[in-house]
């Protein structure tokens, strides 16, 4: 059975190199920037999906469209903004797994196939930032990705949201 993976990524040097990797290993891969640019006609087998995209695109969408369309697909989310609810809600929506960037390309098909070796939880006390962030993103992640919403529910001015998540990078 062919191989076709979606690489949806906006951080295009980032997008290149791992379709280059997938295609080293047999997979026939596509790279979309924006979710605009994913092509509609395309059955995919896999999926890579980085969780936050340029021109305020939020691939949690993408993998719920993408299980509508085709049930046995398997993605992995991507994110530089990892935390426990965007990765609950990734898995909610169908998605097989969840990395924090930045992951290997070893890691990412690993995951894919369901063949990663997950670390030993680690129960240490987290920071006041990092609840903080967390709590921004459970907001964020139940408002889809809207910022003007999820500044309204926090109580923030849109810009300090903004300033705040840029922090977080």
């Amino acid at each position: 059975m062919k191989r076709h993976i979606l690489i949806l990524e906006d951080d295009v040097r980032l997008a290149r190199g791992l379709k280059r990797d997938f295609e080293d290993h047999g997979y026939e891969a596509t790279i979309a920037n924006r979710i605009g640019d994913i092509p509609k006609d395309q059955i995919f087998t896999h999926a890579v999906i980085d969780l936050r995209l340029s021109g305020g695109d939020f691939g949690l969408d993408v993998v719920e469209e993408l299980k509508r369309k085709t049930p046995e697909i398997k993605m992995v989310v991507l994110s530089g903004y990892g935390s426990i609810t965007t990765a609950v809600e990734a898995v909610k929506r169908g998605a097989v797994d969840y990395l924090t960037k930045p992951a290997s390309f070893s890691e990412i098909e690993q995951a894919l196939n369901g063949k990663r070796v997950k670390p030993e939880a680690d129960f240490k006390r987290r920071s006041l930032s990092e609840v903080e962030h967390e709590y921004i993103d459970f907001v964020l992640t139940k408002n889809e990705g809207n910022i003007s919403k999820t500044a309204k529910d926090l109580g923030l001015h849109r810009q300090s949201l903004q300033r705040k998540l840029k922090k977080y990078t």
